[in-house]
């Protein structure tokens, strides 16, 4: 550790650590200027400003070495967040969670509360000064340690809460992926899968509410699908409903796409002929309908030579 006239400098090297040197100080009421655009620029406010206090230099050293060790013990280790950080899905539905909802604060578990206790809030995700709309998986990652960074709740309170989180991840990954369908890179599909669920948003309990994201991207659009569905609180019995009605909207949406151009039109064969269109058609691997189309043109072109 660095020292300028006996005192313990603050050193710049993790932003992460200068940011909570500032909510130190400013928990104990200091006054000065918090922002700054490098970690080095940071340390030197924080620095310049302990050397400023009119007291003894051993005085100065004391602050600077409890204000090393206090920021220190704020901020978790990020092992604590390696699970979501290299899985795009988990990442979105933790950041989804502490943006959405609201938690008990400290001494109560953050989504528990004890019997005869009366319930109080943590401060919320709008009101640590995070953003609202990370552009991409990184960025939401970002998030995340900052809401644990700033909220200011014991360490306990945010070990609880990223336990509480990894348990429900826990039963969301061992399920069955619920959209096996969705193609993330499917920019057409994702489209209208995501319309699909703003059609009847914020005036029915039937789909996963959708208004809170706004995706930017077509992979995006997929993960935001999943994180809604994710966070979304309701019964079991309404989610396989859910699932059940999506995936037949879509199903019908291919249907009625492969049928644009096209007519029905009702034969009536002799069953040896029907069993020589089944034959050829098995064959050359293709529908009936396939088949017939093909005799037609080969026919109508025969004609026309």
């Amino acid at each position: 550790m660095n020292k300028l006239k006996g005192v313990s400098q603050i050193e710049g090297k993790e932003r992460r650590f200068i940011e909570s040197c500032f909510r130190v100080l400013q928990s104990k009421n200091a006054q000065l200027n918090v922002s700054f655009e490098s970690p080095v620029e940071g340390a030197r406010v924080i620095n310049e400003f302990i050397a400023s206090r009119e007291i003894e230099q051993k005085e100065k050293d004391k602050m600077a070495l409890f204000l090393i060790d206090e920021a220190k013990q704020a901020l978790l280790p990020l092992d604590e967040f390696s699970w979501i950080k290299d899985n795009e899905r988990a990442c979105y539905f933790v950041w989804a969670s502490i943006y959405l909802h609201y938690y008990y604060s400290a001494p109560s578990h953050p989504a528990i509360v004890a019997p005869g206790q009366q319930p109080t809030h943590a401060l919320l995700y709008n009101q640590l000064s995070l953003k609202n709309n990370p552009s991409d998986t990184m960025e939401r990652f970002d998030e995340v340690v900052k809401y644990f960074d700033r909220i200011p709740q014991p360490n306990k309170w945010k070990l609880d809460l990223i336990a509480h989180l990894k348990g429900i991840w826990g039963h969301i990954f061992s399920s069955r992926k619920p959209f096996s369908w969705l193609e993330k890179d499917n920019d057409e599909q994702c489209r209208w899968a995501w319309e699909y669920l703003r059609k009847t948003d914020g005036y029915s309990s039937s789909k996963p509410m959708t208004y809170q994201f706004t995706p930017t991207s077509t992979a995006e659009i997929y993960l935001a699908i999943y994180a809604a569905y994710d966070t979304w609180i309701i019964d079991n019995g309404a989610k396989r409903l859910f699932k059940s009605d999506f995936s037949k909207a879509w199903q019908q949406k291919k249907l009625r796409d492969g049928r644009q151009g096209k007519k029905a039109c009702s034969l009536v064969l002799h069953e040896d002929v029907k069993l020589k269109l089944d034959e050829l058609a098995k064959t050359r691997k293709i529908t009936l309908s396939q088949l017939v189309e093909q005799l037609i043109e080969k026919e109508h072109r025969l004609k026309d030579s």
